[in-house]
């Protein structure tokens, strides 16, 4: 991919988010290790569209609507975004699954810490968190899922 359609795609990746001021400056990142990652995030979001409507084996899991999935992928881009111009790298990839009721569940699985977000069905309520970092830390909550939060990409950093 040529780097001017790289800044093309990082432009449109952000108008998606509904940012109104300025583009912000082209990430600064190793062109390889981007790809790969953003091509991880791009590929998880794929294979959670292919399960948009479908029964899951699991009676007690609804599959997820396409709203609610979108709502899921808006939050978790609006994330990397922000992840990527903080710390010039990209965050990791979560594995995106049918949460109850028909919600959408973000996944951070590591070998360190874990980070489940959950995003629900209907467009006006809180999402809720889980993290455990396996020993020192748990932390657990609910977030607007329309707004950036800090908590979560502090979250990202675990090593």
């Amino acid at each position: 991919m040529s780097s001017e359609l790289a800044v093309l795609e990082y432009k449109s990746e952000y108008e998606v988010l509904g940012c109104t001021q300025g583009y912000p400056q082209e990430p600064q990142v190793d062109p390889e290790a981007g790809r790969r990652t953003d091509d991880s995030l791009r590929a998880e979001i794929t294979r959670a569209e292919e399960m948009v409507g479908h029964p899951e084996c699991d009676d007690d899991v609804l599959a997820y609507s396409r709203e609610s999935l979108d709502r899921a992928i808006v939050f978790l881009r609006a994330q990397a975004s922000q992840f990527r111009k903080m710390y010039n790298s990209h965050a990791p990839v979560p594995q995106i699954g049918p949460g109850p009721d028909g919600s959408v569940d973000l996944h951070w699985k590591q070998k360190s810490w874990e980070l489940l977000v959950n995003i629900p069905s209907k467009n006006n309520e809180m999402a809720s968190f889980y993290g455990d970092d396996y020993g020192v830390q748990i932390i657990k909550g609910t977030l607007d899922p329309r707004i950036f939060n800090y908590g979560i990409i502090a979250w990202l950093t675990h090593k």
